[in-house]
């Protein structure tokens, strides 16, 4: 059964989705009005634990999401998001780093591309992905909110 919910966070509504108690997608800009299913007011495990987790981020100190989560993307986009996932909170890597650990040098648009097809954004953080010349580079859910993250993470740096 899918159940889904959608909270305010300091970077916008998130609508957060889940079958059968694992986490499946995370979407930005939730704007219009939504019919949530009375079976959404108590929602299921995964749906509860990543609220708490994406709290503990925004307003306390997790920097380590252990919620369980199906990634249902192609092969090659599970290779590169397992990658961004292991990025450190408060560091970010270069689409062409990344690459590069796939044995790929070339394949940094493609890293790119299973970037911006990341169902799970904050839990997988491919807001920790730039370029290699330190720009920020494009982001699902706005580069308002990719500067926020990134700002979040690490107050000091070289972040806009």
């Amino acid at each position: 059964m899918i159940d889904f919910c959608i909270i305010n966070t300091p970077i916008g509504k998130l609508q957060i989705e889940s079958n059968l108690n694992i986490l499946t997608k995370i979407s930005f800009n939730i704007n219009r009005v939504t019919s949530i299913p009375s079976t959404s007011i108590k929602h299921n495990l995964a749906i509860q634990q990543t609220i708490e987790e994406l709290n503990e981020y925004f307003f306390s100190d997790r920097e380590i999401f252990t919620i369980n989560y199906r990634l249902e993307v192609s092969p090659f986009y599970k290779k590169v998001l397992k990658k961004v996932s292991k990025i450190p909170f408060g560091t970010t890597q270069s689409y062409k780093q990344i690459a590069k650990q796939l044995n790929n040098k070339n394949a940094y648009r493609a890293v790119g591309s299973a970037n911006a097809n990341n169902p799970l954004p904050i839990i997988i953080p491919c807001h920790r992905v730039i370029k290699s010349n330190g720009n920020p580079g494009d982001y699902g859910g706005g580069m308002k909110n990719k500067k926020i993250l990134l700002n979040h993470e690490n107050p000091s740096p070289f972040f806009f």
